[in-house]
């Protein structure tokens, strides 16, 4: 009896050993899963900020495109339109960016549009949104600003781009801008966004019909009234 009494308790010994064994097994086997799955998660980040930055984003100046900056006017019309807040846009060119090119190169020409993304960054509030709009064409969408705040924006990134230079070789290339602005008036619902970015293309004609280093400012209503410098 005895030698069966420690012989059953040998293997219940042995039974226990092999099931701490194969807990610890499977609790190591779990830990390497979670930091797999960790991993998998990072990556997944990382591929689907990637995939934003491809949709959305210009390679050349790093702002975001044509594409983000439509998508985000509608969205700030809604806004609007809900809570009756004023919201603006401003749109601009690079004067005169043909003759750049041919006197300069397009690589040179391609850092003052990276210089200039820059400047207007730095002039740009955290809550707006910067885009490069086309070739040498720019926009800012400016939520909760009305038409005295989006002429004082515009003045002041036209000063900005005016006064700064892009060293090139040794060499300072200024540029200047014309710029077109409008704010949209929530007292006015029946307007589209088309409507809302055809009067910011509106007022950059006209600035640019006047010449060069020039801004204009079309307050969007049914009545367009109109403040210009």
């Amino acid at each position: 009896m005895s030698i069966l009494f420690i012989a059953y308790i040998w293997e219940d010994s042995l039974s226990t050993e092999s099931e701490k064994i194969t807990i610890e097994q499977l609790s190591a086997e779990l830990a390497n899963t979670q930091r797999h799955v960790e991993q998998l998660t990072l990556e997944l980040q990382e591929a689907k900020e990637n995939l934003h930055q491809l949709v959305y984003r210009d390679g050349l100046s790093g702002l975001y495109n044509r594409r983000y900056m439509q998508q985000m006017i509608r969205k700030e019309l809604e806004r609007s339109l809900r809570y009756a807040s004023p919201f603006s846009l401003v749109i601009f060119d690079l004067d005169d960016f043909a003759g750049l090119r041919e006197n300069f190169g397009a690589a040179n020409s391609d850092l003052v549009i990276m210089n200039v993304a820059r400047i207007v960054e730095q002039q740009a509030r955290p809550c707006d949104i910067v885009a490069r709009y086309s070739d040498h064409q720019f926009a800012v969408l400016l939520p909760e600003t009305d038409i005295s705040g989006v002429k004082i924006f515009a003045d002041r990134l036209r000063e900005s781009i005016r006064e700064t230079a892009t060293l090139v070789d040794g060499k300072e290339i200024k540029t200047t801008i014309s710029a077109g602005g409008t704010t949209f008036n929530p007292e006015a619902p029946q307007v589209t966004m088309s409507d809302f970015i055809k009067t910011a293309e509106q007022a950059l004609s006209e600035a640019s019909d006047d010449g060069n280093n020039q801004i204009r400012v079309i307050l969007l209503s049914m009545t367009q009234d109109q403040v210009s410098e």
